[in-house]
């Protein structure tokens, strides 16, 4: 049997790695066990070509590999002609010693060439084409990411392998470029190998990521409008502060709302959520909330203006991050096993409603949470808790799996560590339990004295979170001027943690349970509750916003 040269060439250098990528690793263990079993038959050697049986199949061998043909209806590359390949290989490399340098020679000579193929064909590949199918929000992720421990991994040999956990998908370039394959199996140049070749060329200078978005709209008409707006955005912050609080008419709510609603329709999430924020505290202003504070006011104003401001002198690059996104990027972390330790109603001034639910992981010991907010800024009706949520194909709302263990695997999160609803993800329901179960001692806090490092107001939510368990309490008077319950704790030492509540038409149920709480402990002294809150400084004082109090933390109620 006469093995054409190029083809001995080609198996040769056709190693695991390659072959994985010519069909995946099942297919080539599968076709390793038959040839345990069935000894191919060459047919036929013509050309290029040569003919083979493998057991009832006929598998005809040629260059590229993944043009050769089988009998067998799989429309993939079958085990038959990876079992074929390898017979020849070994073949081949069962030839006189004599030949087995110049065979090395060979066959290295052939990788070299491989490789180079592939990189000319990865780097010839249209960038504009990629960007266009891909889509602007999902290029403008992968910017971003390319600036994370987050980013894709990539692994040149013999084929070209770019990892992306986040989606999860990986993705074996080998040449021609029709015959890569990845691992959602699609027969086509999917999503996730247009990512992915579009990551390689990005990371090896084919295109630079200033160029990137130029596809989707003109540069400079878009940092043109981001200029005007940004510059609308201070001139009315400016007139409000020469005007002055007391003289604002209310119409700023309706010059707030029409800024918001310019920073979306001009893609500025990030500046869009900043004024929708600072229009909820004007609204607490205009009605007369107790909850109002005027510090809180001009934080908010000038965290709108320093963000303007920087969007007018960034660079294009900057520009895109300092912008945000709609929708947060979720990166995929496999399996959690989480607790819902708590839940309570939000109605942000942000302008969005509705139930954060908070989740301890009971192995990586760590908070997350999933958000179920609604905006209420296109709604005239309120929506503010008005649906439960059903995720994960759970059995159940998230409500009724309160102090119940969920394992979730195919987890996806946010940077924040905010939990995705995606219908990727499974969960199991399991037992109800008391939260002392799912919990360590080690992250229940008795000792006050570590907490103030952790109620930064620049520290994001999660960090800020905390359970405590007092040494005693100390019930205040109910404050009528500012509506606001109080009750003092305190460690062993005496060093105390504020926790207040705003009083709320939504919040009276909390009040009401604290209440009773503060009543039971009063006669009982020897009660130990456990609170679960949110860490913040408010008058030199440090304070705890509760989420959730317990008075069985061991046992259920």
């Amino acid at each position: 049997m006469k093995i054409p040269q190029t083809l001995t060439a080609a198996l040769l250098s056709a190693d695991e790695e390659y072959l994985i990528a010519l069909c995946n690793k099942g297919t080539l263990n599968r076709a390793k066990k038959d040839l345990a079993t069935i000894q191919p038959e060459v047919k036929q050697a013509e050309g290029e070509s040569i003919t083979l049986s493998v057991g009832d199949a006929i598998c005809t061998i040629i260059l590229p590999f993944g043009n050769s043909t089988c009998t067998c209806p799989s429309s993939t590359m079958c085990r038959h002609r990876i079992s074929a390949i390898l017979w020849l290989k070994e073949q081949v490399s069962q030839k006189n010693t004599l030949q087995e340098e110049a065979d090395t020679l060979s066959k290295d000579e052939h990788a070299g060439k491989i490789s180079e193929e592939l990189t000319t064909l990865l780097s010839a590949y249209p960038s504009q084409t990629l960007i266009r199918k891909l889509g602007e929000q999902r290029v403008s992720s992968l910017i971003q990411r390319e600036n994370t421990p987050q980013k894709a991994a990539i692994q040149e040999s013999s084929t070209i392998t770019v990892e992306m956990p986040w989606i999860p998908a990986t993705v074996r370039f080998i040449a021609p470029l029709e015959h890569s394959r990845c691992t959602c199996h699609s027969q086509s140049f999917c999503s996730h190998k247009i990512e992915a070749l579009l990551t390689w060329q990005l990371r090896h200078g084919v295109i630079e990521a200033d160029n990137l978005l130029s596809v989707f709209r003109n540069k400079t008409h878009s940092a043109q409008n981001c200029q005007e707006i940004c510059f609308a955005v201070q001139n009315t912050l400016t007139d409000w502060i020469r005007t002055g609080l007391t003289r604002l008419p209310d119409s700023s709510l309706e010059t707030a709302e029409r800024l918001a609603g310019l920073c979306h329709t001009s893609e500025l999430p990030s500046l869009e959520r900043a004024i929708r924020r600072l229009h909820g505290e004007l609204q607490s202003y205009f009605t007369r909330s107790a909850a109002f504070r005027t510090e809180m006011l001009l934080h908010r104003m000038s965290e709108v203006w320093r963000l303007a401001s920087a969007l007018q002198t960034a660079s294009e690059q900057d520009a895109i991050q300092l912008a945000g996104t709609f929708r947060d990027e979720y990166q995929a972390v496999g399996n959690l096993h989480l607790y819902l330790l708590g839940l309570r109603e939000v109605n942000l001034v942000g302008g969005y409603a509705g139930t954060v639910y908070y989740f301890y992981e009971t192995q990586k010991h760590q908070y997350y949470t999933y958000r179920d907010l609604r905006p209420q800024f296109y709604e005239e009706k309120n929506l503010y808790g008005s649906k439960e949520i059903i995720l994960w194909d759970l059995p159940g709302t998230l409500r009724q799996a309160w102090n119940c263990y969920i394992d979730l695997s195919g987890a996806r999160v946010s940077e924040e560590g905010n939990l995705s609803a995606t219908s990727q993800c499974r969960g199991t329901l399991l037992q109800k339990s008391p939260p002392g179960s799912a919990v360590p001692s080690s992250a229940v806090t008795e000792d006050f004295s570590s907490l103030l490092s952790r109620s930064h107001p620049d520290m994001g939510e999660l960090d800020r979170l905390a359970i405590l368990r007092p040494h005693r309490g100390e019930l205040q008077d109910y404050d009528r001027v500012e509506q606001r319950f109080s009750l003092r704790l305190l460690d062993k030492a005496k060093r105390d943690i504020w926790l207040t509540v705003r009083y709320r038409e939504k919040e009276r149920a909390v009040v009401e349970t604290l209440e009773q709480l503060a009543g039971q402990w009063k006669r009982n002294p020897s009660l130990r509750p456990v609170f679960f809150g949110e860490l913040y400084r408010e008058n030199n004082r440090l304070c705890l916003s509760p989420i959730e109090c317990f008075t069985n933390w061991e046992k259920n109620s």
